[in-house]
């Protein structure tokens, strides 16, 4: 996931290049590209791992509570995310008088900045946090192979 989210960050990164003039060709498609292929390698992932542990019978629940903590998630990053586009804009705007297009830019730039900043801190949570391997791991009371069987000393 990590890596995933840094695609990610590198894509909205790229999209804080952009300009009154800019092409869509050579800075928002790239943009747009990596940024998707980054949050599609780790967005999947991150889904299938918050329900792994659910027991069967709790499977639809669980699954509800990710698509619902996504969408809440999402809201609230996107009205984050259009108050630091908007505040910038306006501040811009006042410093640089009749200049709205580059204010407007200026302000979607230093968001997707942000945006960038929030997603390489998923990278780093994501990395440091989640440890699961996805090897099947013994039940703790099941004896291995060539392990002394404890009750009576012999080897299996």
């Amino acid at each position: 996931m990590g890596p995933g989210f840094l695609v990610a960050a590198a894509g909205l990164a790229l999209l804080t290049r952009i300009t009154p003039d800019s092409s869509y060709w050579t800075v928002v498609l790239p943009g747009m590209l990596v940024t998707g292929l980054g949050l599609g390698t780790a967005l999947m992932p991150a889904f299938s791992l918050a329900t792994l542990g659910a027991r069967p019978e709790d499977a639809g629940i669980a699954s509800a509570m990710v698509n619902t903590s996504q969408q809440v998630g999402g809201a609230i990053g996107t009205a984050l995310l259009n108050t630091i586009a908007a505040t910038t804009t306006a501040a811009h705007t006042r410093h640089h008088p009749g200049r709205a297009t580059e204010a407007l830019v200026h302000g979607y730039s230093t968001a997707l900045w942000w945006a960038a900043g929030i997603i390489t801190l998923a990278a780093i949570t994501a990395t440091l946090l989640v440890d699961h391997d996805p090897r099947p791991r013994p039940h703790p009371h099941t004896p291995q192979p060539n392990e002394p069987d404890r009750a009576h000393g012999a080897r299996r």
